[in-house]
């Protein structure tokens, strides 16, 4: 297993929804559990600046009254995420960043501070019907150069499902789970979805490659004790469903596999995952 040290440098986009306030309360139980570097970061989106064509008739002190609105509101995130992790001890930057791009914004403060792991919320104020990938989410997901984890529901990691293949993302994957794992002391399982990924090999022949994955992948976290399964059926759906039966916190996979028929890209299995898994999801690249 890698020696190299994650969740240092963590960036928690903060937009004063009940999920941001889920994710930044994570991210102060993770560094406090791996002394990490935290920045917050709130954007006031570009659409209030300039509105579209439709609102170019409101008037102008309307428009101000809007952005004036909007830019105390922002400040009031900031200063809430800054208590919350004042409060659990920890030291945070803050940023606000008026009337520009969120998704832009969240990629290019992550590469400016080095951020190891990008933090949102499931849904955030803006987002009504839902974690919609085609949106915030969907940009950060697919740009990010770092892995991107979205917050759901628990703020603790007590079991983790890791989702193995043998590629280079998901051993990456793996060693990020095996750090939570350590550091939470929770029961990993390793899964390997075997059939729908080599669909033109036999059953038997595809458990015992897939058996032969999960071990490889147990031999690689060998600082943990480890579950390991191979099951039958849709990549996306397999691994959801399992987690859900298994009550796990966490989903950690990475963003390509090596489905031959099919490269796993986001748009696919991570897309889907992140989507509609009832649990966090931690997409690594």
């Amino acid at each position: 297993m890698a020696a190299q040290s994650y969740f240092k440098n963590i960036l928690v986009a903060a937009d004063g929804s009940s999920y941001s306030l889920q994710a930044e309360e994570l991210v102060a139980s993770l560094a406090k559990k791996f002394d990490s570097k935290v920045t917050v970061l709130h954007v006031i989106p570009h659409e209030i600046k300039h509105p579209p064509a439709q609102y170019a008739e409101v008037p102008k002190n309307i428009r101000e009254e809007i952005e004036g609105a909007f830019l105390q509101r922002g400040r009031q995130v900031i200063q809430n995420a800054k208590a919350l992790f004042t409060q659990e001890g920890i030291t945070a930057e803050a940023i606000l960043e008026e009337f520009a791009d969120p998704a832009e914004t969240i990629l290019e403060v992550a590469k400016e501070k080095k951020c190891d792991t990008l933090v949102l919320g499931s849904q955030g104020s803006s987002e009504i019907a839902g974690f919609a990938l085609g949106g915030i989410a969907e940009k950060v997901l697919r740009h990010a150069e770092r892995p991107v984890l979205i917050v759901k529901k628990k703020t603790e990691f007590s079991k983790i499902l890791v989702a193995v293949d043998g590629s280079k993302h998901a051993q990456k994957a793996l060693n990020y789970a095996v750090q939570l794992g350590q550091k939470y002391k929770s029961k990993v399982t390793l899964l390997n979805v075997a059939q729908a990924m080599f669909p033109k090999i036999k059953k038997e022949t595809a458990k015992t490659m897939g058996e032969r994955v999960v071990s490889e992948a147990g031999a690689q976290a060998k600082e943990l004790k480890t579950d390991k399964t191979v099951e039958f059926g849709h990549p996306a759906k397999t691994i959801m469903d399992f987690a859900q039966k298994g009550n796990y916190d966490l989903i950690a996979l990475g963003s390509r596999g090596l489905n031959p028929v099919k490269r796993f890209v986001l748009g696919s299995v991570s897309d889907k995952v992140a989507r509609h898994a009832e649990c966090s999801v931690l997409i690594v690249r």
